[in-house]
């Protein structure tokens, strides 16, 4: 006979790691590390727009130019907007992956708090948790929170 409770989807309880020290760490500070793609974008537009400008103004000050010249200028041009763009568009998805990471270590410190997870989440000023599952205290980052197991968040259970 089923007691209608559901268990969440994510609740998996071993008492070993799933994966190596070095490996979860590898893991955690590859999430943790921001993939900045809008400085590279930056960088190599205003260089394209200003080689197009330039292009484009020695074509119409130098008579006789070749049309190559003024396509080539256009498509300089047009290359150097577009990875302008490119960086305004790649910093605000890097601002929204970062709010997003910033939401979910303090949803995971809080409400779906780590099975292994003691103390306080490490956040730069000398608090220090403890990781049961790989037996350490977590002093840069916030291992524990990415080991894949959590406890049920508090409230009434699923029906």
């Amino acid at each position: 006979m089923a007691c209608g409770y559901r268990f969440p989807y994510n609740l998996r309880v071993s008492h070993k790691p799933q994966e190596s020290l070095d490996r979860l760490r590898d893991r955690v500070e590859r999430l943790q590390k921001p993939s900045l793609t809008s400085p590279m974008y930056f960088k190599l537009g205003w260089p394209l727009l200003a080689a197009g400008v330039l292009l484009w103004l020695v074509v119409l000050v130098v008579p006789g130019v070749p049309s190559l010249f003024s396509i080539l200028a256009l498509l300089l041009i047009a290359g150097g907007a577009v990875a302008i763009a490119m960086s305004v568009v790649s910093a605000h998805s890097e601002g929204v992956e970062e709010s997003e990471r910033s939401r979910l270590i303090r949803e995971r410190t809080l409400l779906e708090r780590c099975l292994y997870l003691e103390g306080n989440v490490p956040d730069g000023k000398g608090k220090v948790g403890r990781c049961r599952l790989y037996d350490f205290d977590m002093v840069d980052l916030p291992y524990c929170l990415y080991c894949r197991e959590y406890m049920p968040s508090k409230g009434e259970p699923e029906v």
